[in-house]
């Protein structure tokens, strides 16, 4: 069950605001950021896949292996931006954990969604642009394969983890 709904406290002065739009704001960027995971999770596949194969195979780095860690970057970095605006803004669960910092950290639930989500996931894009940026740098295909697929590795493992941890790898919280 969602802890009490602190909606858009930046806004409590404007009741109209606050109960008609935040509520409708909160559930579209839920949906997004779920749907968006999925994509996420392809693109991370593919991503493995080309890079394995290219840097076990000896294959040249060609321009699907950039254009998939390419759409891999812009997809994580979308669900960066909309995962940051739930959490400042429009999250029940951080807004909850805001307003008494000290209880939520006794809440595996409330705890998941205020630090270690959010850790998680900012390394996990770290991760992502690391390997992207350094196999842009490298000037052997060998070396391009190895660096993408030995941080998009880390970042699938820190991603799939964490999200399974509280069953989210597949599934949500509404049911």
């Amino acid at each position: 069950m969602p802890p009490k709904r602190y909606f858009c406290r930046h806004l409590a002065n404007r009741p109209f605001f606050t109960n008609l739009f935040c509520p409708i704001m909160n559930d579209i960027l839920v949906t997004l950021h779920s749907y968006n995971r999925y994509l996420i999770l392809a693109a991370l596949v593919f991503v493995l896949f080309r890079s394995y194969s290219g840097w076990l195979g000896r294959k040249p780095f060609e321009n699907a292996d950039d254009k998939g860690s390419l759409v891999l970057l812009i997809l994580s970095h979308l669900q960066l931006l909309i995962g940051l605006i739930q959490y400042a803004f429009t999250s029940t669960w951080t807004q909850t954990a805001f307003a008494d910092f000290g209880a939520a950290m006794k809440d595996p639930m409330q705890r998941y969604f205020a630090v270690e989500h959010i850790t998680a996931m900012l390394i996990a894009i770290v991760l992502i642009q690391l390997g992207r940026t350094f196999s842009k740098k490298a000037t052997d295909a060998a070396e391009k394969h190895r660096k993408l697929a030995i941080y998009t590795t880390i970042a699938f493992l820190l991603i799939a983890g964490t999200l399974a941890q509280k069953g989210l790898l597949f599934g949500t919280l509404r049911g």
